[in-house]
């Protein structure tokens, strides 16, 4: 008798080994592909028309979700479709091996190409840090040199968002300085809706070579975001801000109205990003003024989280520093890295 109970102890040792891993792969995100592949592991993300996974065995990789006949999972995700609603919910396949997404009230049939982004449910923050670097040079009749360095860090989760921009400008002619400018800032914003956002922030800026020896800003005012998704972001924003300045030898206090955008779309599958950033400041009391504040360009990805920067800056003043010019233009290439 005593030999029977530890035979069948054994036996269900067996199977429980036998059943776990079975159990670990059913516990595992599937993806079917059209060719009848089948690769098993955790779904990461949809973002810019492709699947990212991370199997046990390698690295998250990219799928086209052209390449892609089904997803089988038990997880909830957060989808935005190609009709810019949010939604939260599930895959299923349905009898008939087509597509489904599950959500608390509804069943409908999808296209997985109709999945704008997809992403875990996470309470947590998302982050981003930008940094990039352009050097210019000449040497000959005559002796240029040119630095320009920029940093931005981005950390957001569905209500909060805090941003900083960071930028220095160097330059000079045959030993002499013809620039030498530094600008930071940072911006909270709160998300009230899924457009429309307050936000607040403080900014410093220096320029010694046109007689800016400081101009410090405050505010906040109102925004809104037309869209943010795997390809594209449009964002405006108006706000009233105190400005304290150094100019010309003179220091003033200052009232302007702020508008700012701010738009990101991605081209050739995302490996090619366009940007536009603009800002106009319009002074209101005090000094008066107009700046306006634009940058432009294109962010190519050459090689894993290393990009290719290529930016036309314009920057114009209405009333600057006696002796300055009112317009100031900058051309820039260089090189950066992104992570995220």
């Amino acid at each position: 008798m005593q030999s029977l109970s530890r035979y069948v102890m054994a036996a269900r040792c067996a199977l429980l080994l036998t059943l776990l891993p079975a159990a670990s792969v059913l516990a595992q995100d599937q993806v079917i592909l059209k060719n009848g592949d089948r690769i098993t592991g955790e779904i990461q993300q949809i973002w810019g028309g492709e699947l990212l996974i991370e199997p046990a065995y390698a690295d998250e990789f990219a799928i086209e979700l052209s390449a892609i006949e089904q997803v089988l999972t038990n997880r909830s995700f957060e989808f935005e479709l190609d009709d810019e609603r949010k939604i939260t919910g599930t895959l299923e396949v349905d009898e008939a091996g087509g597509m489904m997404l599950v959500t608390a009230d509804r069943r409908q049939p999808i296209a997985l190409t109709d999945i704008e982004e997809l992403e875990e449910i996470n309470a947590g923050w998302d982050w981003k840090v930008r940094t990039d670097l352009s050097l210019d040079g000449s040497a000959g009749n005559s002796e240029d040199n040119q630095f320009t360095w920029q940093g931005y860090g981005r950390i957001a989760n569905d209500t909060h968002r805090h941003e900083v921009n960071l930028r220095i400008d160097q330059a000079s002619q045959d030993g002499v300085t013809s620039q030498d400018r530094m600008r930071a800032n940072y911006v909270y914003s709160w998300f009230m809706s899924d457009y429309w956002f307050l936000q607040a922030g403080i900014g410093g800026e220096r320029d010694p070579v046109r007689d800016l020896d400081r101009r410090v800003s405050a505010g906040g005012g109102l925004g809104y975001q037309f869209f943010d998704d795997a390809d594209r972001r449009l964002e405006v924003s108006l706000s009233a801000v105190g400005i304290d300045e150094a100019l010309g030898g003179d220091t003033s206090q200052s009232l302007a109205a702020r508008w700012s955008a701010d738009f990101r779309h991605d081209l050739l599958g995302g490996d090619l990003e366009f940007f536009h950033d603009q800002s106009v400041w319009h002074y209101l009391s005090g000094r008066d003024t107009t700046l306006i504040q634009t940058s432009t360009g294109f962010r190519w990805d050459v090689w894993a989280d290393i990009y290719f920067n290529t930016q036309f800056d314009w920057d114009y003043e209405t009333d600057p520093a006696r002796g300055a010019e009112k317009e100031d233009i900058q051309y820039m290439l260089g090189l950066g890295v992104e992570f995220d």
